[in-house]
């Protein structure tokens, strides 16, 4: 959901897209990347790329949430592997998209650990639909790693 503040209207999007961000360590800034969103994942991941090789060029910085009202907001945090985060928006209750953010893995316990952290406004969201995302990636993980079993016992075999 979104809120329309130049009309007043919410408004519920059928498909949302990630917004992710690149930074720059010349000059300690960012660049939104914008990237439509595509079922397929091949398809998909293309264009990531060649969108996040484009920001690369820039050092705009280039946030423009009023011709991208359904993009949510999706970013790394990649110097830090942190147990809580927190992100409360100035006139939050009426920002409706979720936030996810992560951080960086570190191994604990002879398991590799990386922290995700979703943020959601529960006028549109309870526990549960957040429950369901963490699911979700927990359930495309286990593939992942199934594919990367598979790929390695597969090579492990030729040899």
């Amino acid at each position: 959901m979104g809120y329309l503040w130049k009309t007043d209207e919410l408004i519920c999007y059928d498909v949302i897209h990630p917004m992710q961000y690149i930074f720059h360590e010349d000059t300690e800034t960012c660049t939104p990347v914008y990237t439509v969103y595509d079922p397929d994942y091949e398809t998909f991941y293309r264009a990531a790329v060649a969108d996040i090789e484009k920001a690369k060029q820039t050092r705009e910085y280039g946030l423009d949430a009023e011709n991208h009202p359904n993009w949510f907001d999706a970013s790394f945090i990649s110097w830090l592997s942190y147990d809580s985060l927190n992100i409360e928006l100035p006139d939050g209750y009426l920002y409706f998209l979720p936030i996810i953010n992560w951080g960086k893995y570190r191994e604990e316990d002879g398991r590799l650990m990386m922290p995700v952290t979703v943020r959601m406004n529960h006028a549109i969201a309870d526990g549960y639909l957040v429950a369901n995302v963490y699911r979700l990636l927990e359930k495309e993980m286990a593939a992942f790693c199934n594919v990367i079993n598979a790929d390695i016992s597969s090579a492990v075999g030729t040899i």
